[in-house]
């Protein structure tokens, strides 16, 4: 991610995520995007033509401790330029307002909760509707 952010920029990596979401998406597959999906309104469209969304929802607090305690400067370039303390609830914020726009299931997993994700299929295919 960072390579490609590096040498092509974050327009670049944007399309990349795009063609990527459209490529792998399958009917009865789980796919684990990253949270910058919703920025795109041609990506939100498709997610609501093609399948449920699921936000695991986690505070600034918890997501600042993340990062922090798994610091991935090489993996994940800052979006803002601002330190994590600073970017984080800025973009979370922006985000979640995207991801409100969207028919989502909600959830907020326990930390250190061993399994919660086995529960998101039973949970999507209660919200699926037929076509």
């Amino acid at each position: 991610m960072a390579e490609i952010v590096q040498a092509e920029g974050w327009a670049r990596f944007r399309e990349l995520e795009t063609l990527s979401l459209k490529a792998v998406t399958l009917p009865n597959t789980v796919i684990a995007t990253g949270g910058g999906i919703v920025l795109a309104e041609g990506n939100r469209q498709f997610m609501r033509e093609n399948g449920v969304v699921i936000y695991l929802q986690a505070s600034v607090s918890a997501l600042i401790d993340r990062l922090e305690a798994y610091p991935k400067a090489e993996q994940r370039p800052t979006l803002t330029g601002k330190p994590v303390r600073e970017e984080v609830g800025e973009v979370l914020a922006q985000r979640e307002a995207l991801y409100r726009t969207l028919p989502t299931i909600l959830w907020m997993p326990r930390p250190r909760r061993i399994g919660w994700w086995s529960r998101l299929c039973p949970c999507c295919a209660a919200r699926r509707q037929p076509r």
